[in-house]
């Protein structure tokens, strides 16, 4: 008994450790927000592919319209005693399409064919109005909720909407996002009327009980207050940028979707004091690499909203200005210096590799030269060693110039260095992690370390000298010895997993290997990054 105790002891002893570093969230960002008739709020993701519930007494959320028919960048709820009456409708944006749930009803279609449909809202009398911005025309259109009368087109080519709401006086008010304006529109006549000038970029606007408008200003994070008479604004409150829209309760508390983080804050009108109502640190915690800030070790993590650093120590999020999307990333590498990013969006024509001055934000350099970009690094040189996903190699860029390190590598994703230069990279369909060597000759064949893994993206080499891997539709990280490939499973049951989010299965999963030993894994499904200690 005793000797069987010891054995138990030692085994435990020798299993691997697995905190959190940071803490779940419940919102893969959240766009747009809207309250209904209850003091529910609802918010929207296109990341996270859901409609969110929010008791924005206690901050709970919950999942009102679950992946994929929660695709939404905005949210309405038909008012009580119209013909709409709680009838939930959300936008589409990326599948162009307008979608309804009736109280107690499924998922229904109400629009196709209407491409970046963007914000949606419902006025006193249950009248239902939408817009495409940024698609070529820009067009308001009214919808039937009851799907008896075929789409209105109010309004075509007069401006690019966003986040609009109706007033009392029944004219729709709306920013016209990108030309630094507030509107107000007649949605019988058409009729546009600019209320307000120089408010930065206007996202969203929302009127209030005595008929005064607030919006958001989505470059700067600046909280607006408007008397729509005069035109007269003010900044009541600032925040971090990119702030997406608002929503008035009834007390006439000012609710913020802050879209980078997925939280909400509540602002009160009159002093511009604010709380969290729901904290949020990421849009989707994505590739990662270990780095120093200020003196500390850190793991600068890819986020589509803008890359964040996260301290090793006491898992303290800190995310650099935001600046117009220039940060968005899937895979990232860092030095002193430099950060280099790589993002690729389905259905844009080309990826991109950015490389950014940590000092100042700075754009070094940018290039569109690889169509699906994965894992990357930075070499010697500082120039980017990107994964060319689609070309099925290794690349090196050097300005317009792309040099080719590796070919035939299958589907490769995960990059990291090795040992004497040489590259570290998975092959995500074939289920393998390549080496390649450091003095190889350009277009060099690479060395099969492991085989069998489960669509494998993000690896690392461990201080023991062992491979680390994520297998991230398995929710797994393995260690494998390179020279038998046996391998041992370090962590299960991680959210690692893409499904239900607005992102590909191999997208790289974030990865790093602290200066103790420690791994850092980034899991998506719930926003969180855990170190596991082997």
């Amino acid at each position: 008994m005793a000797a069987a105790g010891l054995a138990a002891t030692t085994a435990a002893a020798r299993a691997p450790r697995v905190d959190v570093l940071v803490p779940p969230t419940a919102m893969h960002a959240v766009e747009g927000i809207a309250f209904d008739d209850d003091g529910v709020l609802y918010g929207t993701s296109i990341h996270g592919q859901r409609v969110y519930r929010i008791d924005v007494a206690s901050g709970r959320v919950g999942v009102e319209v679950d992946s994929p028919d929660g695709e939404s960048d905005d949210v309405a709820v038909g008012p009580r005693g119209s013909p709409a009456a709680g009838i939930l409708a959300w936008t589409a944006q990326r599948s162009g399409e307008i979608r309804i749930r009736r109280p107690g009803g499924a998922t229904e279609v109400l629009l196709r064919g209407a491409p970046r449909v963007n914000p949606i809202a419902y006025r006193a009398d249950g009248r239902l109005f939408t817009a495409q911005s940024g698609a070529g025309d820009d067009t308001l259109w009214e919808l039937d909720p009851a799907g008896g009368r075929p789409p209105r087109k109010v309004a075509s080519g007069r401006a690019r909407l966003n986040g609009f709401a109706f007033g009392p006086d029944g004219r729709l008010y709306a920013p016209h996002f990108g030309a630094d304006e507030l509107l107000a529109i007649d949605v019988d006549s058409g009729v546009h009327t600019t209320i307000a000038r120089g408010l930065g970029a206007p996202a969203a606007v929302r009127i209030d009980a005595s008929g005064d408008a607030w919006s958001v200003d989505y470059l700067k994070g600046d909280l607006w207050h408007t008397q729509p008479g005069s035109g007269a604004s003010r900044i009541v409150a600032s925040f971090p940028a990119p702030l997406d829209s608002l929503a008035i309760a009834r007390d006439g508390t000012i609710y913020v979707s802050s879209a980078a983080d997925g939280g909400i804050l509540a602002v009160d009108p009159r002093t511009g004091a604010s709380r969290t109502v729901v904290r949020g640190y990421f849009t989707m915690t994505l590739g990662m690499a270990l780095t120093r800030r200020d003196g500390r070790e850190s793991i600068a993590v890819a986020d589509p909203f803008g890359y964040r650093y996260v301290d090793t120590r006491d898992g303290a999020v800190h995310r650099p200005p935001w600046t117009a999307n220039r940060g968005a990333s899937y895979a990232i590498a860092a030095n002193e210096r430099l950060v280099v990013t790589a993002y690729a969006l389905a259905g844009i024509a080309s990826g991109r590799v950015r490389v950014i001055d940590r000092r100042d934000q700075r754009l070094v350099a940018e290039s569109t030269a690889i169509a699906v970009p994965r894992g990357v690094l930075l070499g010697e040189d500082d120039a980017p060693i990107v994964a060319d996903l689609r070309g099925g190699r290794l690349v090196r860029i050097a300005g317009a110039e792309v040099v080719e390190l590796a070919g035939g590598l299958g589907a490769p994703v995960g990059l990291a260095a090795d040992s004497d230069g040489a590259l570290l990279v998975t092959d995500f369909a074939g289920g393998r992690v390549l080496r390649v060597a450091g003095d190889a000759p350009p277009g060099a064949a690479a060395t099969v370390l492991s085989s069998g893994l489960e669509q494998p993206t993000g690896v690392a080499r461990m201080k023991d000298g062992r491979l680390a891997v994520v297998e991230a539709s398995a929710g797994r990280v393995v260690a494998v010895a390179p020279r038998t490939d046996v391998r041992t499973v370090l962590a299960r049951d991680l959210a690692t997993s893409l499904v239900g989010l607005d992102l590909p299965a191999d997208t790289p999963a974030g990865l790093a290997v602290g200066a103790d030993g420690a791994l850092y894994v980034s899991c998506p499904g719930n926003n969180s990054i855990v170190r596991i200690r082997p």
